[in-house]
């Protein structure tokens, strides 16, 4: 995935999306929490998650509300190692 990339996966049951920002990668719940839009179809800066379709804002780290977003996502620890990202829902 390129630098400043989204895109959904589906990890033992449970749709998540991951964000590229340079050498960073975020994940978090794959639907905003407004209205269930695909966050993959967002955008991002390597700080802020924006679902484009009410504009609903979260930061990328802890997933919480910015803006005019009124609640936040759930996000996950992963890490990466040689190219592969794994993802921690526990």
């Amino acid at each position: 995935m390129s630098d400043g990339g989204l895109k959904q996966f589906t990890v033992d049951g449970t749709s998540v999306v991951v964000a590229r920002a340079g050498n960073e990668v975020f994940a978090c719940q794959a639907l905003c929490a407004h209205e269930a839009i695909p966050l993959e179809e967002g955008v991002h800066d390597g700080a802020t998650l924006t679902c484009l379709e009410h504009m609903w804002q979260f930061d990328l780290r802890t997933g919480a509300p910015m803006g005019d977003a009124t609640c936040g996502v759930t996000t996950y620890r992963l890490k990466e190692e040689r190219g592969e990202v794994y993802i921690d829902l526990g």
